[in-house]
Parts: structure tokens; C-alpha cells; sequence
């Protein structure tokens, strides 16, 4: 009977294999983590509870800006460059970021399934529709409840080219776009959250127990690992617009010219839109609308 004689080789044999380091982080990828861990405190919020902050951010600012006369300065001018830029266009923002962003992300998830990517694309679709529909009601309603300072001026127009007040209930198209762009934006980028994640369950050996092809996966796969540098670097912009839709925010409240029932009204409007779209309309759109990061993968939870 054979004796082994190497108690150092038997002691191999029992001990499991270590697992070999991560290699060290170098300094662009130091960056790049920092970055993101930033962006994600911004853009990661519970949308609930950002809805409770902007409608707080509009009450009490509206209310200072009734009862205070606060300095001015120049970005609380109606043509400072983050208004005429930013906020005046601010849909035109949101929809080409997002719309990328969606595009790319679903793509990764769905397996590159364009019916259901289109499915995805459709919640924006149902955002610019309540953008246009909603700031379009605004100015017809100002213009039906309104009267002219001046009794022989009867429509907006005139009234403004004579040189007179037209005196109405201005709802705060502002206010509306920034809370309309900041919880539609909030909404999409969720899955963002278990991107990393999503990586890890595509390289599973595991296609066989999901049932899916495997020529599909290796695709996402390739997908994944091709289109992760630009989102990252949407969500980064994304992260960015929020913090000036936000900053921007304030300052509409704090400087414009509406009173607090035109701003407060303005605002649950918006988040009215907010829960018809992503609390009732899209979970019962029987798969015509996707929810944000539905996927045979599972890698997210929806709501």
C-alpha cells in the first residue's frame, strides 16, 4: 500500500484554489468611479421623495418671494444663459439625452429585441406629449380667463402690441417643465442602479436555465461591454441637468413673476402627469409600454 510522504502536497490538495487579486485602479479609473458614485447620489433618489422636496422647493420659495424682496443678480435675470439655454429648452435636452440613454440601455437588456426597445422608447414618447399638451393648455387658458387693462383690446395679442397689461391666470410654464424634466428623468435612469449588475448576469453560464439563445447573449454581451462607456457618460450629463433643472428650479420660484397658486398649481400638475405615466399608464399598457428595465433577465426591480 502506497504511503504519500508529502504532507505538504496533500495539504494542497485539500486547500481551495485562492482567487487572484483585481488588478490596482489606476488613476483615470479612480476618476471615472468618482464620478459616477456623485452622479448616483443625484440621480438615485426615490423620485417619491424628490417629489415632496420640488413641491416644497416651490411652496416655500413661492411664499419668500411673495413676502421678501431678495437682491438680484444675474442668474435670476430672465435672460441669463442657463434660462435661455437650458430651462427655455429644457424638454430639447431631456428628450435627446434620454432618448440615447434608453436606446442603449434597452438595447443591452432586451437582447437586441428592437420591437421591445421601441416599447421602451414609447414612455418618452407619452413625457413629450404631456410637455406639449400641458404648456399648449397653459397659454389657452391664460388667454380665455384674461382680460386686457385696456376694455377695447379683446385678445392677447392686441392688448401686448398696444402696449398694455394683460391681466390672467399665468400657470407657471417654468415650474411645470423643470418638475416634468427632473421626475422623467429621475424615472428612466433607475436601472442604471444595477448596470454593473446586469454585466455580471450576462456572463452566467447559465442561458440554458433562462431559456435564451445563447447567440443573443453573446451579443448583449458584446453590446454591453461596447455601449457601457456611453452611458456612463449620458448618466453623467443626465446627473448634470438635474442639478441645473434643480438650481434652476429655485430660482424660478424665488425670482419669477407668478404668484404662489400659478407656481404650486404649475407643480402638481407636473407630478400629476408623473403618476398617470409611471404609476397608472405604463404597468397597465398590457405590453404596448415597457417599465423601465423590464427584462427576461430579471436584473432589476420594477415597481
Amino acid at each position: 500500500m502506497a504511503i504519500n510522504k508529502n504532507p505538504q502536497a496533500k495539504k494542497s490538495e485539500r486547500e481551495p484554489s485562492k482567487k487572484s487579486l483585481p488588478p490596482p485602479t489606476n488613476i483615470s479609473s479612480f476618476i471615472v468611479i468618482l464620478i459616477l458614485t456623485l452622479c448616483k447620489k443625484v440621480l438615485l433618489i426615490d423620485t417619491a421623495v424628490k417629489i415632496g422636496m420640488y413641491l416644497l422647493i416651490v411652496m416655500i420659495g413661492s411664499v419668500i418671494a411673495d413676502f421678501s424682496v431678495l437682491p438680484k443678480f444675474y442668474l435670476a435675470e430672465k435672460h441669463n444663459i442657463l434660462n435661455r439655454f437650458f430651462v427655455r429648452m429644457g424638454w430639447g435636452w431631456t428628450f435627446i439625452l434620454l432618448s440615447m440613454y434608453i436606446f442603449m440601455t434597452s438595447y443591452v437588456y432586451t437582447l437586441g429585441n428592437l420591437k421591445n426597445v421601441l416599447k421602451h422608447l414609447c414612455r418618452l414618447a407619452v413625457a413629450t406629449f404631456w410637455w406639449y399638451f400641458i404648456t399648449s393648455t397653459f397659454r389657452r387658458v391664460e388667454e380665455i380667463v384674461g382680460v386686457c387693462s385696456e376694455p377695447t383690446k379683446g385678445s392677447k395679442m392686441s392688448c401686448i402690441k398696444s402696449g398694455k397689461l394683460w391681466l390672467g391666470f399665468d400657470i407657471s410654464g417654468h415650474t411645470f417643465l423643470l418638475i416634468h424634466c427632473l421626475l422623467t428623468i429621475s424615472e428612466e435612469v433607475r436601472c442604471f442602479k444595477d448596470w454593473k449588475k446586469l454585466g455580471q448576469i450576462l456572463t452566467e453560464d447559465n442561458v440554458e436555465k433562462r431559456n435564451l439563445k445563447k447567440s443573443d447573449v453573446e451579443n448583449s454581451i458584446e453590446a454591453y461591454n461596447l455601449l457601457s462607456p456611453y452611458v456612463k457618460a449620458l448618466f453623467t450629463s443626465l446627473a448634470i441637468c438635474t442639478v441645473i433643472f434643480e438650481f434652476m428650479l429655485l430660482i424660478t420660484t424665488v425670482y419669477r413673476f407668478h404668484t404662489l397658486s400659478q407656481k404650486v398649481t404649475a407643480g402638481f400638475i407636473a407630478v400629476g402627469c408623473w403618476f398617470i405615466s409611471y404609476r397608472i399608464l405604463v404597468p397597465s399598457s398590457f405590453d404596448v409600454i415597457k417599465q423601465s428595465g423590464d427584462s427576461v433577465l430579471k436584473f432589476t426591480k420594477l415597481d
